[in-house]
């Protein structure tokens, strides 16, 4: 080979350049890079060559990848943040989506309570047809007269009290769960005396007015009356609370314009009471002063499975609903008795104590007409009326009576098993919030 061939076969630099732009050129391209939508919905890469870069050089850098030298197929899936096992598990959506339309609903309650009515706080009088109408009374022990005296009948029809109820609802398959708790603030009754004792005249002997309770002898009737000629005084404190479960079925057409949905829960009620009856007798100069309790106390907790119904008229802007509800209850009564001082001044403290189980019916309606305010605020206005049958009231359970054949004659003042009906209704107002 002649030397000017030899000349024209060597590689220059320039024909080394011009070798490696022709390589590019032929469809071999290093480090390019496609991306694509994985089934799972994390993101893939489709590299040529070799991808030994982490992911976020991946995602950012457009051009050639460094440290590429074969011309190897690789395949690089960005995955998502490992958030634990339990991430959008079923358990996780089943939460998410109960929480997700919860509502809570915060009510004011107004109740007027059912009260004592015409009672007699005292047994009947032997030969007096009205003992609240002043009547000529002897001192039980040593029978000298002290005066008219007048057993008080005890009325306050409707006690008004306030309180308050929450209710929490969530979703579930088919329906929707709620749990409530709600309370009655304590209400206090006073039957006032101060105008019996006004009235007295103590210069004038036969015109002294007298408060007095009368008790039966060994449980026949009976002229045996206590005389409070200074003071007395009747309390009556009422209270109550309640709690409940209740599943609503979903309505058949959802929806606006009218539905109807069952409902099945369980239901809680207690009823509170106590009377404090405080009477002071200076003894009228012939007998020891003594100051004279009869405390009675009542706790009545209802309980049992409920049935009903919640009927509505659905609007975009507003609902009016009722929903009557029944429960098979139970009342679980414990009645108590407490006397002090009762017939004398060294009578001691005695306390009678009572349980008793009895079926006890109860019925509410509520009343209802709600706004919506924005989607996730309602306000709204009620009016609710409650009945529960077979409760103790503590005006109902004493027995005025004197126990002689007892050495004690102060023990037969005791409990004794009496039950009536008790309602209670008024208007409510609040709020509902809705996630």
């Amino acid at each position: 080979m002649s030397r000017t061939s030899w000349k024209v076969m060597m590689i220059t630099p320039f024909r080394l350049s011009a070798l490696l732009v022709l390589l590019c050129s032929t469809g071999l391209p290093v480090g390019m890079h496609k991306v694509a939508a994985a089934d799972d919905g994390t993101t893939e890469f489709v590299m040529h060559g070799d991808a030994d870069m982490v992911d976020e050089e991946i995602v950012n850098e457009s051009g050639l990848f460094s440290g590429v030298n074969t011309y190897s197929r690789s395949l690089v899936r960005q995955l998502p943040v490992d958030r634990g096992w339990t991430y959008d598990s079923p358990i996780d959506k089943s939460i998410k989506s109960m929480f997700g339309s919860t509502t809570l609903k915060l009510e004011y309650l107004h109740w007027s309570l059912e009260g004592p009515d015409n009672i007699l706080l005292s047994a009947p009088i032997l030969g007096v047809p009205d003992p609240t109408e002043p009547t000529p009374v002897f001192d039980r022990s040593t029978g000298i007269a002290r005066g008219d005296g007048v057993a008080l009948n005890y009325i306050d029809r409707t006690m008004d009290t306030n309180g308050m109820r929450a209710t929490l609802a969530f979703p579930i398959q088919d329906g929707a769960i709620e749990w409530n708790a709600w309370g009655i603030f304590k209400n206090k009754s006073t039957r006032p005396t101060d105008s019996i004792y006004a009235t007295q005249s103590n210069s004038i002997p036969d015109d002294d007015l007298v408060v007095v309770t009368n008790f039966n002898i060994n449980g026949a009737l009976a002229s045996n009356t206590n005389v409070y000629d200074t003071s007395y005084s009747v309390n009556l404190n009422t209270e109550m609370f309640g709690t409940g479960v209740n599943y609503i079925l979903d309505p058949y057409l959802p929806g606006e314009g009218f539905r109807m949905q069952p409902l099945f829960g369980f239901r809680f009620i207690s009823l509170r009471e106590t009377m404090n009856q405080v009477g002071v007798d200076s003894g009228g100069g012939i007998g020891t002063p003594r100051t004279t309790t009869i405390y009675s106390k009542v706790e009545n907790r209802v309980f049992g499975p409920s049935i009903g119904a919640r009927a509505e008229y659905r609007h975009s802007r507003f609902t009016i609903g009722a929903e009557p509800k029944f429960t098979f209850g139970f009342n679980r009564d414990t009645d108590q008795v407490r006397t002090d001082q009762l017939f004398e001044a060294t009578d001691p403290t005695i306390v009678s104590v009572q349980k008793n189980n009895e079926f006890s019916p109860t019925f509410q309606l509520s009343l209802y007409a709600k706004l919506n305010v924005t989607e996730h605020l309602r306000c709204f206005v009620g009016y609710d009326y409650l009945f529960i049958g077979q409760v103790s009231r503590a005006y109902d359970i004493i027995d005025y009576n004197e126990d002689r054949s007892s050495s004690n004659p102060a023990t037969g003042t005791k409990v004794r098993q009496e039950h009536s009906k008790f309602s209670a209704d008024g208007i409510t107002g609040g709020i509902e919030l809705v996630w």
